[in-house]
């Protein structure tokens, strides 16, 4: 006789109190205003503490360790660029033609994301999901669609060049004496081969 198992279900997700998400709220608000002045690795537990009134294991206690607010946090800047872009008068302009990539980078917002991706880029982080995509993968392919536009089979491949861009700079970048020039050039060639894969996918879609 065949033996039937039963279904396994997946455990019940932990209750958040309000307290918990009122303080996630504040660390993620303090890490950004920390950023407008600082780089990431500059940044310390002690900083985002004093400047969200919590408590500094509190990083670990609701994200994780550092690493886990940072994430959160680009998640927050990817919504606030979202809305930015999304807006009726929209700060990126992309009915006016040139500079494209420097109206994007002009905003403060993208400028954060960028630091907190670089510093991100160079850390090992592990998936936190036991099947799919590393999260960080996700919120690159997320914050690239909210950004530019951009939806469809194109997402993760553009998603795939800035990952791998970012990763070999970091890694690479000081052997090969990379200036930053040179990075601004290579932000700028990416920001092209998006704007052209964002043409060429609405040229495909059916009317």
């Amino acid at each position: 006789m065949a033996i039937t198992r039963a279904p396994e279900t997946a455990p019940a997700a932990k209750r958040r109190l309000p307290i918990q998400i009122a303080n996630e709220a504040k660390m993620i608000k303090a890490t950004i205003d920390l950023l407008r002045d600082h780089q990431v690795d500059e940044i310390t537990s002690r900083m985002i503490a004093e400047e969200s009134g919590t408590a500094t294991n509190y990083i670990s206690r609701y994200f994780g360790g550092r690493d886990g607010l940072l994430l959160a946090v680009a998640g927050e800047l990817s919504h606030r660029i979202s809305d930015l872009v999304r807006s009726e008068e929209s700060v990126l302009e992309i009915d006016r033609p040139g500079n494209y990539v420097t109206r994007i980078m002009g905003i403060p917002e993208v400028e954060m994301w960028f630091k907190v991706y670089r510093y991100l880029s160079g850390r090992k982080l592990p998936s936190i999901q036991h099947h799919g995509k590393p999260a960080i993968v996700a919120a690159v392919e997320d914050a690239i669609s909210l950004i530019f536009g951009l939806e469809g089979a194109y997402l993760p491949v553009c998603a795939n060049i800035f990952l791998t861009y970012l990763m070999g700079n970091a890694a690479f970048g000081p052997f090969l004496g990379t200036t930053d020039e040179q990075a601004e050039a290579s932000l700028e060639a990416m920001g092209t081969i998006v704007t052209l894969l964002v043409q060429h996918s609405r040229n495909e879609s059916p009317a």
